[in-house]
């Protein structure tokens, strides 16, 4: 429901933007770079399964996800003096669960003479690139956009182990899915000056990573990875 109402509201608001202003009115700015943190609104149900799975094979209590932070920056530029933009963005999102492993030694016999216990750790990163277009006020101090994503993906599963001599193990698996996608934002800048100032932004992305492949030896991983949700961030723009 939230994802429909952000959305429709965003043709009003496009609406606004161009009422709002004249040819003769735009202010001589061409061009503003943002960089931001935001955190997404996300619900991975086929990881979070798979969280709980884990937590029921090795009795941890590990946490599901439901959110992740962005790091990103997004460069707008306006080709002519008309409220229409082009832009460019790439962002950097990472998030990690871990569960302790305790593995009975019994050496193919039915006594335990030992436990190997151990950290698995799971880091989930993706890398959204995209390109955009959209409006802005004659200032550059509100700006709707609509982006096209390619998207990169990656889970690193690392797994260190000591047994009960001491002995220490230890392994590393890492799976790569591409994936595209969409996203819609509507932000506006609060001025520090005349060049700097505070953005703040909400919007929605489409995002979900499906076809994740081992990189070493290319066997699929049938995990499905879904980034999408309502996102807010704040962030440090310049404009000139």
């Amino acid at each position: 429901m939230k994802t429909f109402i952000v959305i429709l509201s965003l043709p009003l608001l496009f609406q606004s933007l161009q009422a709002q202003d004249s040819i003769s009115s735009f202010a001589l700015s061409k061009s503003k770079l943002s960089l931001s943190f935001g955190v997404y609104a996300i619900n991975p149900t086929n990881i979070n399964d798979h969280i709980s799975s884990s937590n029921d094979a090795f009795g941890s209590a590990t946490k599901t996800i439901q959110s992740i932070p962005e790091i990103a920056a997004t460069f707008s530029f306006r080709p002519l003096h008309d409220n229409q933009i082009f832009l460019i963005r790439g962002g950097y999102m990472s998030i990690d669960r871990s569960y302790q492993v305790s593995i009975p030694e019994t050496q193919n016999s039915p006594v335990t003479r030992g436990y190997t216990s151990g950290i698995i750790k799971e880091t989930y990163t993706a890398y959204p690139l995209s390109v955009g277009v959209g409006v802005v006020s004659s200032s550059f101090d509100s700006q709707i956009q609509f982006e096209f994503i390619y998207g990169l993906g990656y889970i690193d599963e690392e797994a260190s182990y000591t047994s009960s001599t001491g002995k220490r193990m230890s392994s590393l698996r890492s799976f790569f899915s591409p994936a595209y996608g969409f996203r819609i934002a509507g932000q506006t800048l609060i001025r520090f000056s005349d060049k700097i100032g505070i953005t703040l932004e909400l919007g929605y992305r489409g995002l979900a990573f499906d076809d994740y492949e081992d990189e070493a030896t290319t066997q699929p991983l049938d995990i499905n990875f879904s980034y999408s949700g309502i996102n807010g961030s704040v962030g440090l723009s310049i404009v000139f």
